[in-house]
């Protein structure tokens, strides 16, 4: 046959958003106008003069009406099982109740709907934001629900407060010995427990009855749909503890369609063993749930406040050494510090692993230690809600000159330091967008501003929750950019994120959220 072959024709999309800011995050094309999704892929961005090379018959058209389109939000570091009981649970956050007898009330409302002898579980109290200033004392809980075990959660899940009769089912006495690591609260007269648990405690947590598997599937559809309302479309759960019996219970939310979200679990180091029983190494799984590296939290990790250094180095180089990323609990200077000689010490034995650590919180970074976490390669993984709801206590006892160190997400940024946001929730709520405006004003929930100089931009914010995401999860080849063959995870927005001033992100609102290719939401 003579004459030159034509090219193939371009399939067609199933699906194009058009008219719209679209921010890809791809260098070669940061911004367009349409994106063409065919199946779960994205087939490719365009210029609205570009619409009819992708649009045929079948092709579904979404107008954006000039609203924002971005990835998925990908909140790298959150516990979703915590939230769906917390979901469950009495809400007594800040902002609910702002007193003692207010929890109460609440307290009392459920117990009223609750059989007797049933446990009830309070969630998100915080005596910083209460009228007394203090935790409330078993007797006062016994007050609302004198016929229910009761156990009031701190918002950190650092502590607790239970009633007379959770601590009988707890078996804790007046003689019970403080637990490695944590404090039983004594009343100061009569030598009784006063009902408020520090840190960790093995009797607690027999004493309460697991959560039945309907009852989680009910906890994760509540907080699905506060995820995908949010425009988080992954989540990376990093439970220090997490095993196999979590990775299958995700299987089963999974299958069960309570949790339409990607996931991304770090595991508990202490599941080294029967994840390679199982099978199950760096990776595994698939694109809705995968394996995302070992969490190790320096202090429950190793059962130690302050663990000496050669255990964490042994602890890591032990994940490593399986092939796992690491992530490294990191909340204070001291821990940041055993975290950074933890990584150089893994990479002198084995110098392939560069890359594939991260710093989980990194709360405070004195600048002496910017360039030593530049030198690490580790992908920070912060929480600048935190500045919101916790940079109020810090600003109130901090020494002068060190505001900065709170959350210093300016000069990550500047000395080149890969940074990811997250929420952490349910600590603080998953809203990204309450930790968006916190990372760009810096200010605290009272409007004082910490370190203004570490504030970053409304777009630089925006690319650390979604491709700085998808660059802690080890996924940024499949997710956390808008260019073809990437995971067609996208969000909508009714405004343009490039054209928004920063006192405007607290009015934009998720019009749409979608995974693979499919609308979720909106």
């Amino acid at each position: 046959m003579n004459g030159t072959a034509k090219p193939p024709a371009r399939r067609s999309a199933d699906l194009i958003l058009q008219n719209a800011r679209v921010v890809t995050w791809d260098a070669e094309r940061p911004y367009a106008d349409l994106v063409a999704i065919r199946g779960d892929r994205i087939m490719a961005t365009g210029s609205r003069d570009e619409l009819a090379g992708f649009q045929g018959p079948g092709t579904r058209l979404i107008d954006c009406a000039g609203g924002g389109v971005l990835p998925g939000i990908n909140d790298a570091h959150c516990h979703p099982l915590a939230l769906a009981v917390a979901l469950l649970s009495v809400d007594c956050a800040p902002g609910t109740v702002g007193d003692i007898a207010g929890i109460g009330a609440a307290i009392r409302q459920r117990a009223a709907q609750t059989p007797e002898g049933e446990w009830i579980r309070a969630a998100h109290y915080d005596e910083y934001h209460l009228r007394e200033g203090r935790p409330p004392t078993a007797r006062e809980l016994d007050q609302a629900a004198p016929r229910h075990p009761v156990i009031l959660m701190h918002r950190t899940a650092g502590h607790c407060v239970l009633n007379s009769l959770a601590l009988r089912r707890a078996g804790i006495t007046r003689n019970t010995p403080d637990p490695p690591g944590g404090t039983i609260h004594h009343d100061p007269l009569s030598g009784e427990p006063s009902g408020l648990i520090i840190g960790r405690n093995a009797q607690v947590d027999a004493a309460l009855p697991p959560i039945g598997g309907d009852e989680l599937n009910r906890g994760m559809t509540l907080a699905t749909a506060e995820f995908l309302a949010q425009g988080i479309t992954s989540l990376q759960d990093t439970g220090w503890n997490n095993g196999l019996r979590h990775w299958r219970q995700w299987r089963r939310l999974i299958e069960s369609d309570a949790a339409a979200c990607r996931v991304s679990m770090l595991m508990g180091i202490d599941a080294l063993d029967e994840l390679r029983d199982a099978g199950l190494s760096m990776g595994a799984g698939d694109n809705h749930l995968r394996i995302g590296g070992i969490k190790l939290a320096l202090d429950e990790s190793t059962g130690c406040a302050a663990p000496p250094q050669e255990d964490v180095n042994r602890l890591a180089l032990r994940a490593a050494q399986a092939g796992f990323a690491v992530g490294l609990h990191v909340s204070d200077v001291p821990m940041l510090e055993g975290a950074l000689a933890a990584i150089q010490y893994v990479e002198r034995h084995l110098p392939e692993t560069r890359g594939r650590f991260r710093l989980e919180h990194c709360t405070l970074c004195p600048p002496a230690l910017l360039l030593k976490a530049r030198a690490s390669h580790a992908i920070v993984v912060a929480q600048p809600s935190f500045l919101r709801y916790m940079g109020q206590p810090y600003l109130e006892q901090v020494v002068s000159g060190e505001e900065g160190w709170f959350l210093p997400l300016g000069s990550l940024r500047r000395w080149g330091v890969p940074t990811a946001l997250s929420s952490d929730a349910p600590l603080v709520p998953c809203n990204p967008w309450v930790g968006i405006e916190a990372a760009v004003s810096r200010r605290t929930d009272s409007g004082q501003v910490l370190g203004s100089r570490e504030g970053v931009t409304l777009l630089e914010a925006l690319e650390m929750y979604t491709r700085g995401g998808a660059q802690a999860s080890f996924e940024a080849d499949r997710k956390g950019r808008i260019s073809a063959g990437m995971l067609a995870d996208l969000i909508v927005l009714d405004r343009d994120p490039v054209a928004m001033e920063p006192g405007e992100i607290a009015e934009l609102r998720v019009r749409s959220c979608l995974i693979g290719g499919r609308v979720v939401r909106g």
